[in-house]
């Protein structure tokens, strides 16, 4: 599993993602406009504040999670993830 993590999260959480076999690619300073060139290649996407666009779900023909780390759904364009 490919997972790409675009914004800052704990090096123990990377670890543990990491253990399960994943293969996981930290780029915590990629933000909404440059995400859609980086994640060709991501089964998952993990993000705290950085915005996930209709742009970026197109980008990401293996993508099949998106998870929030963090409250709330409002930084994802729920209408093109669903």
């Amino acid at each position: 599993m490919n997972i790409l993590i675009a914004d800052k999260l704990s090096s123990k959480a990377v670890s543990e993602l990491e253990k399960m076999g994943a293969a996981v690619r930290m780029e915590p300073d990629l933000t909404a406009e440059s995400l859609p060139e980086h994640i060709k290649d991501a089964e998952v996407l993990i993000v705290r504040s950085t915005k996930v666009t209709t742009a970026t779900i197109a980008a990401a023909p293996l993508l099949s999670l998106i998870i929030r780390a963090g409250a709330g759904v409002n930084t994802i364009d729920l209408a093109t993830a669903g």
